[in-house]
């Protein structure tokens, strides 16, 4: 029941794939990001491409805000 390194989440999950991606030689260019929480806000303002799919209310306002695109699935 530990966590091994960085916790997965909000930045942690910048920090983890900043590490994958110099660790395998990758980029961000060209990324996109689907995301449903505001939790995700510092992985959707890395990538070119951010959206928010059925967004918290939170998500929503900065994706308005920020003019991405917002998709409703429901």
């Amino acid at each position: 029941g530990k966590i091994s390194g960085t916790p997965c989440f909000q930045a942690g999950k910048v920090e983890r794939l900043n590490a994958w991606l110099a660790k395998n030689g990758g980029s961000l260019k060209g990324s996109s990001f689907y995301s449903d929480s505001i939790n995700d806000l510092p992985l959707l303002e890395k990538v070119d491409q951010p959206v928010a799919v059925n967004p918290d209310k939170t998500l929503e306002a900065q994706a308005n805000h920020r003019q991405w695109p917002i998709l409703d699935l429901r």
